[in-house]
């Protein structure tokens, strides 16, 4: 009969011996997985990864220089899919001593009752003695995803999860290799419309978090730079917008008109913006055209209804537009993604 447990995989970059008792532990209780993958993601000479290849069902994957989380993982997960094909997914957890044994194994043991799900080992951010910069940076995740993508998810930046088996090879496809890895995962699984569940998990903090390799400044604009180019292609998009449509509306005084040919003009430039520069990817030009066409046509008659709406109750459409314009924002961000660029098919 085929063993469809799933696997561990831990991705390494410079360990120390906290990686080496967490492998020891989870290799006394190995009923709920089959398999621990450690990738050796370029790190100095050491003996904990041949120390490693010791303990039974522990696999050990090297890269001969650095190349990043995402990537430490995608190479875990093509070892996953060519090795042992019949498992339902995987579990990641970090290396750093931050997922403790029996978390990582009470994530298992839950998502091997809910393997097509998206799990998250999600810890506790009211608890006393978080991290200032773990705070701030998790709170503005959550409303990122909760205005953007609709998504409530209480720990976007948890390295602990359990991901289906059919996630995989499209995880394998992504062309982020570093920390913006797993938010990209996260907007994979919502756009394939998988199931997200939380478990909640202790949460661990060194002093100082030494053994973090994360760079703050540095990795939170790589994580967040495709909702912050959206944003900026959108906010240069409703300058050229609202310019034009005072200017067609000082002159003719019609609401639809003015809407319809600023939105033409500044439709074009977020068009080709959003294209090339921030989803960079789609379908063929002229099916993203389409796509983007039609959805423009939706959005303009939102605006207008909204713009029209607040004028009846005595708001100026040069107030009413941009406060229409927010709620447009959002809407579109999530439907360019989902609808307009979300085939990988090459253009």
């Amino acid at each position: 009969m085929a063993d469809s447990r799933p696997v561990i995989v831990i991705p390494a970059y410079n360990p120390d011996e906290q990686l080496l008792q967490l492998v020891r532990q989870l290799n006394e209780s190995s009923d709920s997985y089959q398999t621990i993958v450690v990738v050796n993601d370029g790190s100095k000479p050491s003996s904990i990864f041949s120390r490693l290849s010791d303990f039974s069902q522990v696999v050990v994957l090297e890269h001969d220089n650095n190349q990043g989380k995402g990537a430490a993982l995608k190479t875990g997960f093509q070892w996953v899919l060519k090795h042992v094909p019949d498992s339902k997914g995987v579990i990641t957890a970090d290396a750093d001593g931050q997922h403790l044994p029996h978390d990582i194994l009470a994530v298992t043991q839950a998502f091997a009752g809910e393997p097509e799900a998206l799990w998250l080992g999600s810890r506790n951010f009211k608890a006393p003695d978080i991290p200032f910069r773990s705070w701030l940076g998790n709170i503005f995740a959550r409303y990122t995803f909760r205005l953007g993508l609709r998504v409530n998810i209480p720990d976007t930046q948890t390295g602990l999860r359990g991901i289906p088996a059919s996630l995989l090879p499209q995880l394998l496809e992504s062309p982020s290799d570093r920390y913006e890895f797993e938010l990209d995962m996260l907007i994979l699984a919502k756009r394939e419309e998988l199931a997200f569940r939380s478990h909640e998990i202790t949460t661990v903090y060194e002093k100082g978090n030494k053994s973090s390799h994360f760079k703050p400044v540095q990795d939170s604009i790589r994580i967040y730079s495709k909702f912050l180019k959206f944003s900026g292609v959108g906010i240069a998009s409703a300058a050229i917008d609202y310019g034009l449509f005072a200017l067609i509306y000082g002159f003719t005084g019609e609401i639809l008109a003015a809407i319809a040919s600023a939105r033409l003009c500044s439709g074009i430039f977020n068009f080709s913006m959003n294209r090339q520069w921030v989803f960079g990817r789609g379908g063929s030009l002229s099916r993203d055209a389409t796509h983007y066409t039609l959805l423009a046509a939706i959005l303009v008659g939102t605006n207008y209804i909204l713009t029209k709406g607040l004028l009846l109750i005595g708001i100026s459409p040069f107030i009413g537009k941009p406060v229409a314009e927010v709620l447009v924002f959002l809407l579109s961000y999530r439907l360019q993604k989902k609808l307009v660029f979300g085939d990988k098919n090459p253009a």
